[in-house]
C-alpha cells in the first residue's frame, strides 16, 4: 500500500497526517513531511515530523537497521542525532505489501540547502556544523560503529539565520560495525583513501568524509566524479582526483580485481597531461594546497581543514581529539 497525501498514521503515542511529499519518489524509497496529531494527554514534541518509508526490501532492511540504530541508548539519549519519534508497520492484506515508516523530528533544511556563498565565511556556522557532526561521530564511535554515509544531505539544520543554528546529524540505515571491509562504503567524493585501499572503513573514515562535505560544500566538485565527462568509470576517476590532492594517497585494492582495474586507470588519468605527454589534461585540479588557497574562507577553517586531512587513518585526528583542538576552538 503506497502512502499518499491526505493519509493518517497511527503511532505509538501521536498520529501522523501526510501533507506534502518531499524530493524525488522513487520506487525504492519516500519520504513525507507530516502533521503530529496529538491523542488524549501526550503532548507531541513539535508541530512537523519526516516519514521514511519503503516497502522495496532492501531499502526496507536499511530502515529498520536505522530503528534499531536509534533504539541504541547512547545514540537516543544523543543530542547531536536527529530525534527518532515512532516506527508504524502498515499491513495490507490484499496485497501483501508491509511498507514500514519511521517518523523522525521535523529540520528545517540539509547543508545541500543552504548557500555556500551567503554562508561560507560564517564561521560560527562552521563551529556548530563541525561541534554537532564530530559530536555525533564521537557518539557512534563509543559504541564502535561507523555512519559510513556523511555528506552534506545527512547535516540537518534549523534556526539557519538565528544566533545559534540547531544543527543534527542524520540518516543511520548505513551504520556499520567499525572496521567494515566486505565491500567499499561511503559515497565516492567522501570515501577515504583507506576504504578505496580496502583497508576497512574506520571511524577516522568518518571523520575524513566529514572534512571533504565541509569542503565540498564550499566548493563543488574538487572531490568526486559529479564533473566526469562520458565515457568514464566513476571510481577510477575519484581514485585519480585524490591522487592528484594527495600523492600516493590511495593503493591498490588487495584482493578486489575491479578496483584493482580502477586505480590502474586512475594513475593514467591523474597523470594526463603532464611532462611529454601530448594526451589533454584530464584532471583540472592541483594539490590540496593549491585548491584550499583558491576557497574565499575564513583563516581558521582553512587551518580546520587542514588538520583534518591526514591522508594516514592511523595519525588522523578523531572526533574526540578534533573538538578539543585549538582549530576547532579558533572557530568563532
Amino acid at each position: 500500500m503506497a502512502l499518499r497525501v491526505g493519509q493518517t498514521l497511527r503511532g505509538s503515542r501521536w498520529d501522523y497526517l501526510l501533507i506534502e511529499a518531499l524530493g524525488n519518489q522513487t520506487v525504492r524509497s519516500n519520504v513525507f513531511k507530516a502533521e503530529i496529531i496529538s491523542r488524549a494527554q501526550c503532548q507531541p514534541p513539535g508541530k512537523w515530523a519526516v516519514i521514511k518509508t519503503s516497502s522495496e526490501k532492501i531499502i526496507l532492511k536499511t530502515l529498520k537497521n536505522e530503528y534499531n540504530r536509534h533504539m541504541n541508548p547512547a545514540i537516543r539519549s544523543s543530542k547531536h542525532f536527529r530525534a527518532m519519534y515512532d516506527a508504524v508497520d502498515i499491513h495490507n492484506s490484499s496485497t501483501n505489501e508491509n511498507p514500514y515508516c519511521l517518523a523522525f523530528e521535523w529540520m528545517d533544511c540539509t547543508l545541500k540547502d543552504v548557500c555556500s556563498g551567503s554562508h561560507g565565511r560564517n564561521s560560527a556556522l562552521h563551529k556548530n556544523i563541525s561541534g554537532a557532526v564530530l559530536g555525533a561521530l564521537a557518539d557512534l564511535e563509543s559504541q564502535q560503529l561507523v555512519h559510513t554515509d556523511i555528506k552534506n544531505d545527512n547535516i540537518l539544520i534549523s534556526d539557519l539565520d538565528g544566533p545559534s543554528p540547531v544543527v543534527k546529524l542524520g540518516d543511520l540505515g548505513l551504520v556499520r560495525s567499525e572496521g567494515f571491509n566486505r565491500y567499499p562504503l561511503q559515497p565516492f567524493a567522501m570515501r577515504a583513501p583507506e576504504v578505496w585501499s580496502g583497508i576497512g572503513c574506520f571511524h577516522c573514515s568518518d571523520v575524513w568524509a566529514f572534512a571533504v562535505t565541509l569542503f565540498d560544500w564550499i566548493v563543488p566538485c574538487v572531490f568526486g566524479a559529479n564533473d566526469m565527462p562520458q565515457g568514464h568509470w566513476q571510481e577510477a576517476w575519484a581514485m585519480a582526483k585524490l591522487l592528484r590532492l594527495f600523492p600516493d594517497s590511495v593503493k591498490v585494492h588487495p584482493t578486489d580485481p575491479n578496483y584493482q582495474d580502477y586505480f590502474e586507470i586512475a594513475e593514467l588519468l591523474e597523470k594526463s597531461g603532464y611532462g611529454d605527454s601530448v594526451e589533454p589534461r584530464y584532471i583540472g585540479i592541483g594539490s590540496f594546497e593549491e585548491e584550499l588557497k583558491k576557497m574565499d574562507i575564513p583563516l581558521a577553517v582553512s587551518d580546520f581543514l587542514r588538520y583534518l586531512f591526514v591522508v594516514d587513518y592511523t595519525r588522523r585526528p578523531t572526533a574526540v581529539d578534533a573538538l578539543k583542538s585549538q582549530q576547532f576552538q579558533r572557530l568563532r
